[in-house]
């Protein structure tokens, strides 16, 4: 019987697996008995990334026949799965990069209220796989696949301050916090972490009843509007032709 006290812990494992050996799975084996005798964590699962083709080592396979490998020498390991994100990009990713792609990913199959402890994961996960270019395209868009699923899911608190002539605006969520301090018509700068992680430029003016942010940077024709219509605060954001609208409605309570 699980204990609701233990910390759920996914392995991660980073390398180019060339190819892949009796050590590497033994090494899942070892990090999972190590915690799990702690009585403070239970591992749920395990993961293999091998490192694509633009890592240029020296006598490395091609990536299709080192995740090929892995998967044959962890068919029969049902908490073990091989994943092939990493090797599909066209560039060398840094492991702080994929770590965080894992770390979205599974977010997201929590908000689908799907179970990350079971071998069907895995075969979703391969399914997945099949639709890589449409996942690809999101992320080209500047943020993935995996990081507008949970915003769909998102419940957000939009909290708007001011002090003296700063304002500041943060927007609240169980999933990421986002803070934003400014002064009207001053240029300040702003950096959307755990957004689309962009560094911009960014000028708030009023017009009329509408609190207007031109954002200058790397994505082109890109800014929000805030405005008031009786109990609800609207809000649209633009960037490069397309338009996303929230609707926030005032809390009676505070």
């Amino acid at each position: 019987m699980e204990n609701p006290s233990t910390s759920k812990v996914v392995l991660l494992a980073c390398g180019s697996f060339n190819p892949i050996t009796n050590m590497h799975l033994r090494m899942f084996e070892l990090a999972r008995d190590h915690l799990e005798d702690t009585g403070q964590y239970s591992v749920i699962k395990g993961i293999i990334s091998p490192v694509g083709d633009a890592y240029e080592k020296k006598g490395l396979i091609e990536a299709c026949h080192r995740v090929e490998m892995a998967r044959l020498a962890t068919e029969s390991a049902g908490w073990i799965t091989v994943d092939s994100w990493e090797c599909q990009q066209s560039e060398w990713m840094e492991t702080v990069k994929v770590v965080r792609h894992h770390y979205e990913e599974l977010l997201a199959a929590e908000y689908n209220k799907d179970d990350v402890d079971t071998v069907q994961y895995a075969k979703k996960r391969r399914i997945e796989e099949n639709s890589f270019e449409s996942s690809d395209h999101h992320r080209k868009r500047g943020v993935s696949v995996y990081l507008r699923k949970i915003a769909l899911r998102l419940k957000l608190r939009k909290v708007i301050e001011q002090q003296g002539d700063q304002y500041i605006i943060k927007t609240l969520s169980t999933f990421k916090n986002y803070t934003i301090s400014f002064k009207i018509d001053q240029e300040f700068e702003e950096f959307t972490k755990g957004l689309d992680n962009r560094h911009m430029k960014s000028t708030a003016t009023w017009q009329g009843n509408k609190l207007l942010c031109e954002q200058t940077g790397e994505k082109k024709n890109r800014s929000w509007i805030h405005w008031v219509e009786g109990d609800k605060l609207h809000l649209e954001l633009f960037c490069e032709g397309e338009v996303c609208k929230q609707v926030y409605r005032k809390n009676v309570n505070e």
